[in-house]
């Protein structure tokens, strides 16, 4: 299946997660004090947004790692999600054996590979995917099983079924005015540098935008958050920037004051750079995301049919593998 049609499935593709989740239960067999996602690329980006869903009604911690060592707050007492697509990223690999060892609570979520292998020889849940996408293209897959575990274990009261179902509805509603508004964007850039601002709520949405961007359209992206960068990088628009395109996204779910500092520093970037404001569409977080991100999905897919490039080819990051395999 190609990219531009992966895309245009993103919505079908939540409503078949949503139907994986409803195949499986999950039996605790201790008290979990704090939550762990291990997760790298396409696999980690579903950590981070679950976990800023989450921030305000999840009873105890959760974590994302990134990275081959674990927290070393890791214990008995964590849930550790094992989430890699293919089955065979090295960094989650390496946390998972770390969690072995500080015997964790493990759930994988997979599509195959050494990670499944893993789970059969240890013994630990593991929830299957379909396989066979890019990860960056099989989203909603980790995404909506990691909710859907944290939903089930009881520490998130988030309503997956309902949040999920409802975003399907409005991405497969407005799927053609997210085509359009993309490409208007995208227009608007004329080829600059992308950089994107919103709440810090919204701050895994915008590094998603970033990651699609240099894999699909194979180019530099960036972001950052309000009210952060009101304290630091907004000095560094003292001067003209004739080179980036900001686009500030918009959510009617902002805290007050972010509200008004957005508004500033909307006022004082448009006077020194090209800039372009958006509004996420949706009633909840949820679905505010999930929109936002089918925009930018849609955005660095047009970008890579602008520039005529193959848009599935990571040669980089595979020589990467290579030269680490040698090692």
């Amino acid at each position: 299946m190609k990219m531009r049609d992966l895309i245009v499935n993103f919505p079908n593709q939540l409503i078949e997660s949503l139907k994986i989740s409803k195949t499986y239960d999950i039996q605790v067999d201790r008290t979990i004090m704090n939550v762990v996602i291990c997760g790298v690329g396409g696999s980690g980006i579903g950590g981070e947004i679950v976990k800023t869903w989450c921030k305000n009604n999840s009873h105890i911690p959760i974590e994302v790692c990134h990275s081959y060592e674990l927290p070393q707050f890791v214990s008995s007492a964590t849930l550790v999600i094992a989430c890699s697509y293919s089955g065979n990223t090295e960094e989650t690999l390496t946390a998972l054996d770390q969690a072995l060892q500080k015997n964790a609570f493990i759930i994988a979520i997979t599509s195959g590979g050494k990670l499944m292998k893993i789970a059969e020889e240890k013994n630990f849940k593991s929830v299957i995917v379909p396989g066979g996408h890019p990860p960056r293209a099989a989203l909603a897959y980790p995404l909506v099983q990691v909710l859907a575990i944290l939903t089930k274990v009881k520490i998130t009261a988030i309503d997956l079924e309902a949040e999920i179902a409802n975003s399907a509805k409005l991405l497969q509603t407005d799927q053609n005015n997210i085509e359009k508004e993309a490409g208007n964007i995208l227009k608007a850039s004329g080829d600059r540098k992308f950089l994107f601002y919103a709440e810090d709520k919204f701050a895994p949405t915008l590094l998603r935008a970033c990651q699609q961007i240099n894999e699909n359209s194979k180019e530099l992206a960036f972001y950052n958050v309000i009210p952060e960068m009101n304290h630091n990088e907004i000095v560094g628009w003292a001067n003209q920037k004739e080179d980036i395109f900001t686009v500030f996204l918009r959510s009617s779910l902002e805290n007050s004051r972010n509200s008004q500092r957005i508004n500033f520093t909307e006022k004082s970037v448009r006077e020194k750079g090209l800039t372009h404001k958006m509004s996420a569409r949706g009633n909840t977080l949820v679905e505010q995301t999930l929109w936002s991100i089918h925009l930018f999905d849609w955005i660095s897919l047009l970008y890579a049919e602008k520039k005529n490039i193959d848009i599935e080819e990571v040669f980089i990051i595979e020589k990467l593998k290579q030269e680490l395999a040698n090692i």
